[in-house]
């Protein structure tokens, strides 16, 4: 993926549009204690939260369920909101949401927000390759983006080794790789709410399948890479970008 040279396009007045989402204030304990009830013991109608993202809201990569863990609480509360509307669309998940009430959905989202990132985010946050192996498609496009296509470096939006911005942004490294393709595929097909100034579908209908792949390959992989000093993901070939 050849580099497109200095960046020409400016992301401030977006990030200044976000501001408010991302100041968002902290959630009170009281919040966050009865979110804990239904993480782990459920409500009526809704099973426990930890069934499927694990006891501490570390996920379960192998079946494809994301951490919640250390997600900023808006970003939580909306795709909460996003399920319950139908704007989003999980089997698992839409039914759960419109079990709960608005007061439910601030607290679930409040306790999973609290909890420590299941990575280490110092370490992560350090990796940040001004200049990957071109070759490799998605460190390329997670850290440098595909300016001839408008497409920013995932890092612009969700921090350094992608470990997640303020509340509105979530990390996305340690996600399982199904999970990040299906998302960014839903967005692609138009099958999930766009988001904020519907950002993540614009980005996602400007990215090629083998470009959705390698992202979510290389953003998967990444805490575990860094943890060993390993080299990031095998290169994807550069063959159909």
């Amino acid at each position: 993926m050849a580099y497109a040279g200095p960046v020409k396009h400016s992301l401030g007045p977006l990030f200044f549009a976000l501001a408010a989402v991302i100041l968002s204030g902290p959630a009170t304990a009281d919040t966050a204690t009865a979110g804990k009830t239904i993480a782990t013991s459920g409500a009526p109608g809704v099973v426990a939260c930890a069934t499927c993202h694990g006891a501490q809201g570390e996920g379960m990569a192998a079946a494809g369920f994301p951490y919640l863990a250390g997600q900023g609480v808006a970003y939580l509360t909306l795709q909460l909101q996003d399920f319950a509307k139908g704007e989003r669309h999980n089997p698992i998940m839409e039914p759960i949401a419109k079990a709960l009430d608005p007061a439910q959905i601030a607290a679930v989202a409040a306790y999973f927000s609290q909890l420590p990132k299941p990575f280490d985010a110092e370490a992560l946050s350090a990796h940040s390759p001004s200049y990957p192996d071109k070759d490799a498609v998605g460190a390329w496009v997670a850290n440098r983006g595909d300016w001839d296509n408008n497409i920013p470096a995932c890092t612009q939006c969700h921090g350094p080794g992608g470990i997640g911005v303020g509340n509105a942004f979530p990390g996305l490294a340690g996600l399982p790789a199904k999970y990040i393709t299906e998302q960014l595929t839903a967005w692609q097909q138009e099958k999930r709410a766009p988001g904020p100034l519907s950002l993540m579908g614009d980005i996602a209908s400007r990215m090629s399948d083998v470009q959705i792949t390698a992202v979510a390959d290389y953003f998967s992989g990444l805490p575990e890479s860094v943890k060993s000093g390993a080299a990031a993901p095998a290169p994807v070939s550069q063959g159909a970008k």
